[in-house]
């Protein structure tokens, strides 16, 4: 959760210094080009994708007992 929320406010952090700082930029009408709905929809995205991607290794680790998992074979 933090490397979204993090991730999302350097990227939009960049982009507002780029946009103010840009010659590209100049002279274009508009103000700042992010638009916060979809950071929210593509950050709920991604945490639904993460918390999907870790299901089935977490349900293999749950079915091995600690025993059998710390256990040293020679």
């Amino acid at each position: 959760m933090e490397g979204i929320v993090l991730g999302s406010l350097l990227g939009v952090l960049t982009t507002w210094l780029m946009y103010r700082n840009s010659a590209a930029f100049e002279g274009l009408g508009g103000g700042f080009p992010v638009e916060w709905t979809s950071i929210g929809v593509l950050a709920a995205a991604t945490f639904a994708a993460s918390l999907l991607a870790t299901v089935g290794p977490a349900r293999r680790a749950a079915a091995i007992r600690p025993a059998l998992a710390v256990r040293v074979n020679e």
